[in-house]
């Protein structure tokens, strides 16, 4: 199958070429719509034909298999329209970046995504997870979203409870998010120079030199995970081409070759030691392919 009513599908894409790890086997077909009739139209098809699909925005967040998926990745991996700003509020499409829209924002004269601006993934990834870095996340700015839900398009307001610790209602398989509304505040004047520390802070501590998927874990309740790891030692530790990062051991990095096997070793034995040595549970944020 070359499209589907004109939508371009591409076969056999390795799913190492469309997520931040670099890690993961050819996906049986991916198409990446480029409006909401055209997603409707890919969901109403893989529907009709029963094919298994999984929705992805830029994969940043996720550990595909090694056995590669029997299926197709729907991505949601570009806008369907251009970025709308009206006062203190923004209206943006699951996939733009959310970078962009922070830098958008910024330029615009509005503040409360300086945080958020060094996230590398979609508007819609980080509502699925309300991602969130140094004191902001999606949660605080996300006021409304328009969703796919039971087959059918609704436009919705966000509540407090729609929003958890790097989890929300809005993410698949059950919920497809298709654009986002977001409501900021009016720069106080430093909101640029307050993007910048944050940038400059991520570039020093984090390990962007080397494929990854961000923090693995959340942050359990009064304690960092990078620091409980790091204290109990493993920090550089390695499974096969998968290694606990020397720079930021809250995050698995792939040095070259690693497999979801590698990683997902790699996971477990982090857990298991720190759970042992300081009885602390960590909760991955990572996502294997499984609950995507």
């Amino acid at each position: 199958m070359k499209s589907i009513s004109g939508i371009p599908v591409h076969a056999e894409v390795p799913l190492s070429d469309i997520t931040s790890f670099r890690i993961g086997g050819p996906a049986s077909a991916v198409v990446t719509p480029r409006s909401e009739t055209e997603l409707c139209t890919v969901l109403k098809s893989a529907a009709e034909l029963d094919v298994p699909y999984k929705i992805i925005g830029f994969g940043s967040n996720i550990l595909a298999p090694d056995e590669g998926y029997q299926g197709v990745v729907i991505r949601l991996g570009q806008p369907f329209f251009e970025a709308e700003i009206n006062g203190c509020s923004v209206r943006c499409s699951a996939g733009d970046s959310l970078a962009g829209i922070a830098r958008k924002s910024i330029a615009a004269g509005l503040s409360g995504m300086e945080g958020l601006a060094g996230i590398p993934g979609s508007v819609g990834g980080a509502c699925a997870m309300n991602a969130g870095a140094y004191g902001a996340e999606m949660k605080q700015i996300l006021s409304s979203v328009r969703i796919i839900r039971d087959g059918a398009v609704l436009d919705t307001v966000v509540s407090d409870a729609d929003m958890g610790v790097r989890r929300s209602v809005f993410s698949a398989p059950g919920t497809i998010l298709l654009s986002a509304t977001l409501t900021l505040r009016e720069d106080d004047g430093n909101a640029q120079e307050r993007m910048n520390d944050f940038m400059q802070r991520r570039k020093s501590k984090q390990p962007l030199d080397l494929p990854s998927a961000g923090s693995v874990f959340k942050r359990p309740e009064g304690h960092f995970a990078g620091q409980l790891i790091e204290q109990c030692g493993l920090k550089g530790t390695s499974v096969g081409g998968a290694q606990v990062s020397a720079k930021h051991a809250g995050f698995i990095v792939n040095t070259g070759g690693a497999t979801c096997q590698d990683v997902s070793t790699l996971v477990r034995l982090i857990q298991d030691t720190v759970f042992q040595e300081t009885g602390v549970a960590l909760e991955r944020e990572l996502k294997y392919w499984n609950e995507v």
